[in-house]
């Protein structure tokens, strides 16, 4: 096969430009514009709202290239485009050859006889997906509501490209234009391999792989293919005619070394090799895929049907959060990046990522980084928050970008779900629109034509050995969509709904794929988007930078019920984590106490697409908030975890471990001015993936005479297979006696040893000037105990030394 990238340096232009301009592909014009200073930067102050002009109009794409004779010699030359955002005409050597509507498919267009040798010419004309989708709209026979958001474009739901570039309620609108992923010539005279799809049957320890395999035969002829994995080998010879063709193939392997989620076994990946031999040469396709025996399984039983992956026999806890875009411009996306926040997921303890539906399929290194790293993706179909068109037209477009998509990522063994859409079937059933002009019998039909019978139809034909789910949430008919009972659940009643965080211990789900609570980025990040001057939560700036309507009041008020307020804006920022943290805190400890009932937590939201207060553990970047260090606590395979009942005070361990740990669980209440008023420490064996009460003490007990606001209790869990240390205090910490604690910091042996005379609470210390994070942050400290700290730079993930003058330490009394 010849092949020849057209990616690299084009020219574009634009409605009223007089000149062509560099541009970069892959990118968009976005950030082409940036690059060549025609536009300031999109995410400062309130750039955005002067830049809509750029998502409404029309741009062009040129580029030149030579083409060689051996290229032009293969019997058939295809244009492969895999992502072109979003309406565009392909042109070359002014013949027009083809048009696409979906940012989201791979497109191919037959070159055969339209090139010429030397020098030829490719220009791509977008016209705007937002005039698009306006003319889109106007022409269906019924109105479909839209999902309206403070700053965005309408009629997204009419236009087959990320749905959050309209605008979201913790993202910007900016609706892009481009050559997203690669571009290609691609020439062959023998079949080309197209794609591969592999199911798995398991007998014992023994495993039968079967091979679907799509070709795109150039000529008619007899060819030889084979197939092999792990050592085994399997082919056959065929007369194939021109066309595309499938075949299947069976590979049996013994005993082979199986892929299991982060925590609970190596994840061993097998190369698959897939040739292609004729007359005119060959062609191979090669990948990495994982052996394992993955499940969703939904039993009935007493509390309602069963929610939870089942990996190699094992049932799997799935801790982790929800993924949206990292950026809004996702040319900008390098496996650095993807890397980067991977890593990040790792090391809060997380063994699981919900794709959301209202951004992009991933690049392939964002899978293959799940896929090393042991993380579960449950994968939505790129469907959010709307009802959508289901004429014919619509229909077959989206079924070829379902086809495109899953035969592109079905072989990555992190997969574990296919899901239809984002809520789409829970807004129907909440009724949010108007009844009185819009039929809920049509949108219902319309719903059902689009989700069951082409999304999830053609998910299951492609890859029918992966568990489709319609929606998020849904019980799938069994129950009302967002029922804790059955299926998944997004729980929203604290947030939306100003409840406390108590709320949360009233939730029993089975398996909680959305929930969240907001806090704000840090000043740095801030400052790259705003002036010194516009730190405030309620200025016009900030409130830019803050999607949710009501989102800085909510942070606000909920701060007030529970801390004192503090005296400088960075403080805000600082106690705004915490309590984002406390939030997640309170709901997925106890969540993981109702195992196995309840069988996963994935928090909202990892990361964020721009500088922006929102529900992300992760700030634009990738830096880390302190609900991301928490996470890696309250994530811990091993968590030793509080529940105050009356006048009682209950211990409870959960384990997401495998094997039965013996080990000493301490608890002491101490003064927070020094001095342990009350100690019990026990032997304890903690069965494999359990989560039980351990003990029960009295509140009275506990205190020993003292007074509520002055105690905090300490409870240790350790055993050979780490520790886990959790707080419990009985009052609201605006209510604590909080003393002024004077803490030091010193160097041994590479790391930094944290001590402090009186206890000291949410201690986070800030490397200035520098981009990573340390191995633990936002902890509490007390008299008698010394913190280990160690720096992960963000450039190469090694730990670093710090000098004083880097150093900045913070905790909760400082900041009133």
């Amino acid at each position: 096969m010849e092949k020849l990238s057209l990616n690299g340096e084009w020219q574009f232009t634009g409605d009223g430009m007089d000149k062509w301009l560099p541009g970069e592909v892959p990118g968009d014009v976005f950030t082409d514009l940036i690059r060549a200073s025609e536009i300031p930067d999109p995410y400062y102050g309130k750039n955005e709202l002067v830049l809509q002009w750029v998502g409404k109009s029309d741009w062009v794409y040129k580029k030149e290239f030579a083409v060689g004779p051996e290229l032009l010699g293969r019997e058939k030359v295809v244009l492969d485009c895999r992502g072109l955002d979003t309406v565009a005409g392909i042109v070359i050597n002014g013949q027009r050859i083809g048009r696409t509507e979906n940012a989201h498919r791979r497109y191919e267009f037959d070159l055969s006889g339209k090139l010429d040798p030397g020098e030829n010419e490719i220009r791509i004309e977008f016209s705007s997906a937002v005039n698009h989708g306006l003319e889109k709209r106007k022409e269906y026979p019924r109105e479909i509501p839209e999902h309206r958001y403070p700053v965005d474009q309408p009629a997204r739901q009419f236009v087959r490209k990320a749905q959050c570039q309209y605008g979201w309620d913790w993202g910007p609108c900016f609706p892009t234009v481009g050559i997203w992923r690669d571009i290609t010539i691609r020439g062959f005279s023998v079949p080309r391999i197209r794609y591969t799809i592999t199911d798995q049957e398991f007998d014992g320890n023994d495993v039968k792989v079967g091979l679907r395999a799509g070709f795109d035969v150039p000529r008619a002829g007899r060819y030889k293919i084979s197939a092999r994995l792990s050592g085994e080998e399997t082919g056959k010879e065929l007369s194939l005619k021109p066309g595309y063709r499938e075949e299947n193939f069976e590979i049996d392997l013994k005993d082979p070394e199986l892929w299991w989620p982060r925590g609970y076994g190596d994840q061993h990946l097998h190369r698959l090799r897939l040739e292609v031999r004729g007359d005119e040469g060959r062609h191979e396709l090669s990948k990495k895929i994982g052996i394992r025996d993955l499940k969703l399984v939904r039993n009935e039983d007493s509390g309602g049907e069963s929610f939870y992956f089942e990996v190699n026999g094992t049932p799997v806890f799935a801790r982790g959060a929800n993924w949206i875009p990292a950026d809004s411009f996702p040319g900008r996306m390098t496996a650095e990046r993807y890397e980067g926040l991977l890593d990040s997921a790792v090391a809060a303890n997380m063994n699981a990522l919900r794709i959301w539906g209202g951004g992009y399929y991933e690049d392939d290194i964002f899978y293959e980084l799940c896929d090393e790293k042991g993380i579960l993706v449950w994968q939505d179909f790129m469907f959010a928050c709307s009802a959508y068109p289901a004429d014919e037209e619509f229909l077959e477009n989206v079924e070829r970008e379902v086809e495109d998509q899953v035969r592109r990522l079905a072989d990555h063994p992190s997969i574990a779900l296919w899901c239809g859409d984002n809520e789409n079937e829970w807004l129907g059933e909440r009724g949010d629109y108007d009844r009185e002009r819009i039929s809920w019998a049509d949108l219902l039909d319309d719903y059902r034509r689009l989700n069951e019978e082409t999304i999830g139809r053609t998910a299951r034909r492609e890859d029918p050995g992966r568990a489709f789910w319609p929606s998020s949430p849904s019980s799938e008919g069994k129950a009302p969509p967002n029922d804790e009972s059955v299926g998944d659940t997004h729980y929203w009643d604290v947030w939306h709904g100003g409840k406390p965080f108590s709320d949360y211990l009233t939730s029993e789900p089975r398996f909680v794929s959305e929930f969240g609570y907001q806090s704000f980025p840090s000043t740095e990040l801030l400052g790259k988007v705003m002036d010194d001057k516009d730190f405030n939560p309620a200025s016009p700036m900030m409130e830019h930078h803050q999607r949710h309507p009501d989102g800085n009041a909510l942070i606000t008020r909920r701060m007030a019920d529970n801390f004192r307020f503090p005296f400088s804006f960075e403080d805000f920022v600082y106690i705004s984590q915490i309590q984002q943290g406390l939030a997640m805190k309170t709901a997925i400890e106890h969540w993981r106490r109702l195992k196995p009932y309840c069988m996963g937590t994935i928090y909202w939201q990892l990361n964020d697409i721009w500088p922006v207060a929102s529900w992300s553990s992760l700030e634009y970047g990738g830096g880390w908030k302190g609900l991301h260090y928490m996470a890696k606590r309250f994530y811990s395979p091993l968590l030793v975890s509080f529940v105050e009942e009356g006048g009682s005070l209950e211990v409870w361990v959960t384990s997401d471990l495998d094997e039965r740990l013996r080990g000493t669980l301490r608890v002491e209440a101490t003064k927070l001015s020094g001095g342990t008023v009350f100690s019990d420490a026990r032997e304890v064996e903690v069965g494999p993936q359990t989560s039980e009460l351990r003990k029960k003490y009295r509140r009275e007990d506990l205190l020993a005479g003292e007074k509520s606001e002055d105690i905090m209790v300490r409870a240790v869990l350790s055993t050979t297979e780490g520790e886990s240390v959790n707080f419990h205090f009985f009052e609201r910490f605006k209510s604590l006696q909080l003393p002024e604690a004077e803490l030091s910091l010193t160097r041994e042996e590479g790391s930094l040893n944290l001590k402090t005379d009186r206890a000291a609470l949410f201690v986070r210390v800030k490397a200035t000037g520098l981009e990573g994070h340390f191995d633990k942050n936002f902890f509490h400290a007390f008299p008698g105990q010394s913190t280990k700290l160690s720096f992960h730079s963000k450039s190469d993930g090694e730990e670093i030394e710090l000098t004083g003058d880097q150093l900045e330490v913070k905790h909760l009394r400082q900041t009133y």
